[in-house]
């Protein structure tokens, strides 16, 4: 595998394409023959690739990095083929396999068993929308069924077998670094508040204040505050994403209507045992990827990626399984090769994944029909990819019903991708131009 590295082929740090209008008038003084010979190589020149627009267009200072806007054949290109980091514009290429494999309705499901004992199982299955009010929702189904005072919960989150393994090495406390699992709630994100004097409640309206807030709250500053659960761990204790989950299912139970006497705790369901109710997620595949578009939710879209793993190998999920279904669709669906895109995680955040500008132009093609599941900005159909000195767009130009694709990965410190952005809309609409 190889990656962009230093300064464009041309030998300077500055990428322009200056081809002179070949249609400039002639001479009257020029013989006919020699017009003739300047009309034949004009034709010839009109036939070739990059010579689209009419007049010249200044491509912006690139250090590290390429772009490809392509029509029937490319209009613009430059260092196309080289390897980049993608940051979030890989979740198009995440969105287009789980659209693929599952299906634009396919619905997550979390399913619940109740035991002799009267104890509650949970057992999940990776839905990215188990929030609180759909816990909330969930606790009016079970007491509607007649479920009223139970014994403990038991949390399975067995369909999912992760290792330990993050999508970021950072682990930081942001929630965009927030560790995926099969049974996890508000995105494994905690919503804290704390006030002027030190008082901690829940910054959400919907989601009340349980014992794993107050103790995150303790050591932070005043403020709102999402803090990525996975940091909250404690050696010996049921890890901090299943806490988060357990506690917060036993508040919006005891909302509901139903009580929980003893707790709850980690516990695979017993063999045999039928479910008495089966959550289908509120939300279609459609719905879950326009969300994850829109917000760039990396969360979301590993959720997808190793769902898509699970479909495939059958469960569980595990990272490897995903990886495994990515490349055999970049390489049987999409044409590409190992030189051509590298994927270790499905939402970009990872600095491992790899892809050159032209194998991202060829993932758009195959999204065209569900490009309108990207953000609209400035009449272009847009997905960015932001990392600490990786400035990356992708999306589609559109004129009428056509659309016309383009990416740009940059890896490096100047983040000038909108002005490159502006010189490829250039040339795309001097195309237009009769």
């Amino acid at each position: 595998m190889t990656r962009g590295t230093g300064k464009p082929r041309n030998g300077g740090n500055v990428d322009k394409f200056t081809e002179q209008n070949p249609m400039a008038p002639a001479s009257q003084k020029i013989p006919f023959a020699c017009r003739l010979c300047c009309s034949i190589l004009w034709l010839v020149l009109l036939l070739q690739p990059c010579r689209a627009w009419s007049s010249p267009v200044a491509i912006p200072a690139i250090d590290n990095g390429g772009y490809i806007l392509r029509r029937d054949v490319p209009l613009v290109q430059y260092r196309e083929q080289e390897l980049f980091i993608p940051a979030s514009t890989l979740k198009i290429l995440t969105s287009l396999l789980a659209l693929e494999k599952l299906g634009k309705d396919y619905r997550f499901e979390t399913h619940f068993f109740v035991d002799p004992q009267n104890n509650l199982y949970i057992k999940g299955y990776g839905d990215p929308f188990l929030t609180s009010e759909t816990l909330l929702e969930i606790g009016y189904k079970l007491a509607g069924l007649g479920v009223a005072r139970l014994g403990s919960l038991f949390l399975d989150e067995s369909s999912f077998v992760l290792h330990g393994e993050t999508a970021s090495l950072e682990n930081s406390a942001n929630p965009y670094d927030a560790p995926n699992g099969a049974l996890a709630v508000n995105f494994n994100a905690l919503p804290v508040h704390v006030g002027k004097d030190a008082t901690v409640v829940s910054s959400e309206a919907q989601t009340p204040l349980i014992a794993l807030m107050r103790e995150a709250g303790a050591n932070l500053p005043q403020g709102r505050h999402r803090i990525n659960v996975g940091t909250l761990s404690r050696p010996g204790q049921l890890s901090p994403a299943l806490r988060y989950t357990g506690e917060l299912f036993v508040a919006q139970f005891q909302r509901a209507g139903i009580g929980v006497q003893k707790g709850y705790q980690a516990k695979l369901v017993p063999n045999g045992l039928k479910p008495i109710y089966i959550h289908r997620g509120s939300h279609s595949l459609e719905e879950i990827i326009r969300a994850c578009l829109k917000t760039s939710n990396n969360y979301i879209a590993n959720q997808l990626f190793l769902a898509c793993g699970a479909r495939y190998f059958g469960l569980p999920a595990t990272w490897d399984k995903a990886r495994r279904v990515v490349a055999m669709f970049t390489e049987k669906s999409l044409q590409l090769s190992a030189k051509q895109i590298f994927v270790t995680e499905g939402s970009g955040l990872s600095r491992k994944n790899r892809i050159s500008p032209v194998a991202l132009l060829t993932i758009l093609d195959l999204f065209k029909p569900y490009s309108a599941l990207l953000h609209q900005k400035n009449n272009v159909l847009l997905k960015s990819g932001t990392m600490k000195d990786i400035y990356c767009y992708a999306g589609y130009f559109s004129q009428g019903t056509e659309l016309t694709p383009f990416a740009i990965l940059l890896n490096q410190p100047q983040n000038t991708r909108d002005s490159v952005l502006e010189a490829l809309q250039m040339v795309f609409q001097q195309r237009q131009s009769p």
